[in-house]
């Protein structure tokens, strides 16, 4: 983790530099500070990786032409930061602020925007606003199936939240249909659109709602098939973003 922090201060140092004489390169600013964001957020340190965003959040608002769709993305990372770290009334906040900002801009359509509204469901869930939170992971999949068909991973992985969602309010009925679909559409995917973490979380999810209806041996198949998946997999390697990436609900 070490290495990895200092190689992405060193890139975050450039891309400063660049961005200091090239205010057309604030983006690609922003792609690095995200990288060690993550990775500051992944040893526990979530003031710095705030820092990180703030400052980005700075250089974006003080461009001569401002960029809507930037500043969005920055505020939804903002708003991931803060889910993470526990502080769920900030989070859900900024992931508002983002959406405010894209409705003046004329965003609404966008995957980024879909991507805010299946995150900010994921926030009213734990705050325990089911109907905000239905309302929004069913605008979100709306955009998805409009943008990539239904065969699709981020469609996939709203179905996934929905079922969680029921489960949650043991709706056991609704939350094995929609699993069943995302686990449908998974297990489609070719290798490169499908990551092996999310296949293995939907058939964790199965498998606790296959045991809550009393299908044990279903339910065993499943976790069986989960554990499988999870030890060939490895490794944590953030990517540069300029947005908050889509949520998986875990909290089966």
């Amino acid at each position: 983790m070490e290495r990895q922090i200092a190689s992405a201060s060193r890139s975050v140092e450039e891309a400063r530099r660049l961005a200091y004489h090239d205010p057309i390169r604030v983006g690609a600013l922003v792609e690095q500070i995200s990288v060690l964001a993550d990775l500051r957020q992944k040893e526990g340190d979530f003031r710095k990786a705030e820092s990180l965003y703030r400052e980005a959040l700075f250089r974006a608002q003080e461009l001569r032409k401002q960029d809507p769709d930037l500043l969005t993305g920055i505020y939804s990372l903002l708003a991931h930061l803060y889910d993470r770290w526990g502080r769920m009334d900030k989070a859900a906040e900024f992931y508002e602020l983002a959406l405010k900002i894209s409705a003046e801009n004329g965003l609404e359509e966008s995957d980024k925007v879909a991507t805010i509204k299946n995150n900010l469901a994921m926030i009213f869930k734990q705050l325990r606003k089911f109907e905000r939170a239905e309302g929004y992971y069913c605008e979100a999949l709306e955009t998805f199936q409009r943008l990539d068909g239904e065969q699709s991973a981020r469609v996939a992985s709203v179905y996934n939240n929905l079922g969680v969602l029921y489960y949650s309010h043991m709706d056991v009925d609704r939350a094995q249909v929609m699993h069943e679909r995302a686990l449908a559409i998974r297990q489609n995917l070719h290798e490169g659109q499908m990551d092996p973490a999310d296949l293995s979380q939907t058939f964790i999810n199965l498998g606790a709602v296959y045991k809550a209806a009393g299908d044990f041996q279903k339910a065993e198949a499943c976790v069986d098939r989960a554990k499988r998946i999870r030890a060939a997999m490895n490794g944590y390697h953030p990517n540069p973003r300029r947005s908050a990436s889509l949520l998986i609900d875990k909290s089966l």
